[in-house]
């Protein structure tokens, strides 16, 4: 399963005010992530992801801190049961003109 999100990866450090409470920043990424997100069958059980996050200001940003926020919005859009069932992941930070979010999941074997 492919899902392209055209909008910019909200790092972890911009999601939470302190604990417990979510940004706006994040609060809109969320709330826009799922408007735009295609509506697609889940994928059960063990998965892994291949994660691309293009973006503008990639000088910037960690490679790392933008995978929990996007996890979360997969889980909650219903294309994986839940992030702890992720195995294997694979992730690239593009530089690009346009920020935009590609995933690609896919059953996981184990061994």
């Amino acid at each position: 399963m492919k899902i392209k999100i055209p909008l910019k990866p909200v790092s972890v450090n911009e999601a939470w005010q302190g604990r417990r409470f979510k940004t706006n920043i994040y609060k809109t990424f969320c709330d826009q992530f799922y408007l735009i997100a295609p509506k697609k069958e889940m994928i059960k059980g063990i998965v892994q992801i291949e994660y691309k996050f293009y973006m503008k200001n990639h000088k910037m940003a960690d490679y790392d801190n933008v995978i929990k926020t996007t996890q979360d919005m997969l889980v909650k859009c219903g294309y994986i049961e839940d992030d702890r069932k992720i195995y294997k992941a694979t992730q690239y930070k593009i530089p690009s003109d346009e920020d935009k979010i590609e995933v690609e999941i896919k059953k996981y074997k184990l061994n």
